[in-house]
């Protein structure tokens, strides 16, 4: 699933925009993530989901699958230098998300107008079946918003 070409990143470039719900849910075992950067700069995040995200016996929550999908999507603007926060967020669900599964997000920015942009996702076990894809539009948030958002946390 994993390439060896493809490179570990970080795509929040400060401690307050890494505290997201994702990090908290980390930390308490229910969901992992982490992001990668293939050779094309596309960026992919593989996710784990933990015992405490479960909905349905031995699946993840439906919520826990869009929060991987929303931070994902928004992971892609922020590693070239887009932060953006979500407005609209559609998602559709395929198939079961088991628990303890590794899962890989591909993600792709389709479009940006102004301060808009636009990123698709879809979330893909072994062998590239879909589970759940979203699409969202993103607001950019340009520096003195950003700032204000942010209030003094920035490097």
């Amino acid at each position: 699933m994993i390439s060896p070409d493809w490179i570990e990143v970080q795509p929040f470039p400060f401690a307050a925009a890494r505290r997201t719900f994702t990090g908290a849910a980390e930390r308490d075992g229910s969901i992992a993530i982490r992001y990668l950067r293939r050779p094309d700069k596309s960026l992919v995040a593989v996710a784990r989901f933990g015992p405490l995200s479960v909905g349905a016996p031995g699946q993840a929550h439906g919520g826990a699958v869009l929060t991987v999908l929303d931070e994902a999507l928004g992971a892609a603007l922020w590693i070239d230098g887009l932060p953006g926060i979500t407005v609209r967020l559609n998602s559709e669900f395929r198939r079961r998300v088991p628990l303890n599964s590794e899962f890989l997000v591909e993600t792709r920015v389709t479009r940006r107008r102004s301060r808009l942009a636009w990123v698709e996702g879809e979330l893909l076990s072994a062998g590239g079946v879909c589970h759940a894809r979203a699409d969202a539009e993103f607001l950019l948030l340009d520096k003195e918003r950003l700032r204000r958002l942010y209030a003094g946390e920035l490097p």
